[in-house]
């Protein structure tokens, strides 16, 4: 799983969350809200894509290079 540009504004929005001055907290809790948002919606767009499966073994291409066979073997 790759770590997106939302998840990385997030750690750092994090870590400084408390050296922002009074006045900009407001904004920043809407910049925290958003980046969580963000990055929920990424996590659930990267898990829904399916990996492309063969028709004959239902195995990825990882798990193909792995067992040492290819598609027609399987057929």
């Amino acid at each position: 799983m790759t770590v997106s540009k939302a998840e990385i504004a997030l750690r750092r929005m994090r870590q400084r969350i408390f050296d922002y001055p009074p006045e900009k907290g407001e904004q920043a809790d809407r910049v925290l809200r958003y980046l969580i948002k963000r990055m929920l919606r990424e996590r659930k767009q990267e898990t829904s894509r399916k990996e492309a499966t063969g028709p004959y073994s239902g195995l990825t291409r990882e798990e193909l290079a792995r067992t040492g066979t290819c598609e027609p073997d399987w057929f």
